[in-house]
């Protein structure tokens, strides 16, 4: 979900992110990886299919990345804190440029197997989510306090345009050969490496690395920090039945419009229609925070989404449900940037892996649930059960943004 303290819109005095060599270098690592990553998931379970495995098997393969993300995510955070986030950020790219070598050498051999397949798939997860909470961490570093906003919104449009332009990419990738998708995504990994390798700033304070304590202690440290802060509680309790609705009505809408009979193509327009709203929306981002206060800007994003997954609702069968869902993907890239932002700008270096590591996990621990609940929903109920839990979820997160004083201090310092 990431802005400046006390300040509601971006840098004027600074020169613009684009003559910002070093966050350049990030960005573009990053963009670089991402699409990589969107090539190799779309491939992964083409692979399974291909050595014997069942359509399980294929499903498997994301379930274990999953799991590993969401059981590291925490100690992800607290090294992130403790070790030297470029080394750390380094030795990932190196690793997983290596898995995906060493896979693609296995299939040209004939020696990809299934326990190969989970095991560097699973290998690569832990490695991602290690790197995230450092990369995110590291913005901070990098960036003027007046532009954090803005380079939280690039990356929202970086995520967003891997995400749009890689299933295509994987899909003609895999065309070329089984082994070309994952030797893609291992040289978006030695580019990734060389472009971090060239940062000149360091990406953590002098004195904000290497602690005494074990590493349960250091979790625990960034557990009660967040547990203390009334703004960051705020955030998890605001963003968890936002990241639900969200990624439960997009589920909705494909399998709702698929059991009233749409074509394949139909599905796949409208699946892209709300992904081009979201894009769009995270070109925007930036421009539309510095329209309002962070809170008001929250409120009325919030407000907004609530109104649109009504309407969507209301609309359910029928194609032109998309319409309100692709409308309000426009909004959640300028909430995502103004919390994370926010976040990386209030939270001490020391503790800041821990504490997004914290707000992540448990921020989006219930949208991982959300397919099965809304499958479950359309299946012994009705699609219109699915989309009203959607629409609720979105009521909840309006009704926290209203009545929780702690968003309007926009701060993550804690009670103390």
């Amino acid at each position: 979900m990431a802005v400046k303290i006390g300040i509601e819109r971006t840098g004027e005095d600074s020169p613009p992110l684009r003559k910002n060599r070093d966050f350049s270098l990030l960005w573009g690592s990053q963009a670089a990886s991402q699409l990589g990553s969107a090539v190799s998931i779309l491939a992964f379970p083409l692979l399974v299919l291909s050595i014997d495995g069942s359509a399980v098997q294929a499903g498997a393969v994301g379930t274990v990345q999953a799991v590993i993300r969401a059981v590291f995510q925490l100690p992800a955070g607290a090294l992130t804190d403790r070790w030297d986030r470029k080394r750390l950020m380094l030795g990932c790219d190196a690793g997983r440029a290596a898995l995906f070598a060493i896979l693609a050498a296995a299939i040209l051999t004939d020696r990809a197997s299934l326990p190969l397949v989970f095991a560097i798939s699973g290998a690569a997860a832990f490695m991602d989510v290690l790197f995230g909470p450092a990369e995110t961490a590291a913005i901070s570093q990098l960036v003027p306090a007046e532009r954090i906003s803005e380079a939280f919104a690039k990356n929202e449009a970086r995520s967003y345009m891997a995400s749009l332009a890689g299933p295509s990419l994987g899909g003609f990738v895999y065309g070329l050969g089984r082994a070309m998708p994952f030797l893609f995504d291992a040289l978006s990994y030695v580019i990734s490496l060389i472009s971090i390798a060239a940062i000149r700033k360091p990406l953590q304070q002098a004195s904000g690395n290497r602690e005494d304590s074990s590493l349960v202690s250091a979790i625990r440290e960034g557990i009660h920090y967040v547990a203390r802060s009334p703004f960051l509680r705020s955030v998890i309790l605001v963003a968890t039945p936002v990241n639900f609705a969200l990624v439960a009505a997009q589920f909705s809408v494909t399998l709702v419009l698929s059991d009233n009979g749409y074509a394949p193509s139909v599905l796949g327009v409208a699946q892209g229609a709300i992904a081009v709203g979201g894009l769009l929306g995270a070109f925007a981002a930036a421009w539309i925070q510095r329209q309002a206060s962070f809170y008001n800007l929250l409120l009325t994003a919030v407000s907004i989404l609530f109104v649109l997954l009504v309407a969507s609702a209301l609309l359910t069968g029928q194609v032109l449900m998309v319409l309100p869902l692709a409308i309000g993907l426009f909004l959640a890239p300028a909430i995502n940037a103004a919390l994370f932002s926010r976040l990386a700008a209030t939270t001490p270096d020391h503790i800041r892996g821990r504490v997004i590591s914290v707000v992540v996990l448990f921020a989006t621990l219930a949208a991982s649930t959300a397919p099965l609940a809304v499958g479950l929903l359309i299946e012994r109920v009705t699609g219109v059960a699915a989309m009203t839990l959607c629409a609720a979820a979105m009521a909840l997160s309006l009704i926290s943004t209203v009545l929780l004083p702690g968003l309007r201090s926009g701060t993550a310092g804690n009670d103390g």
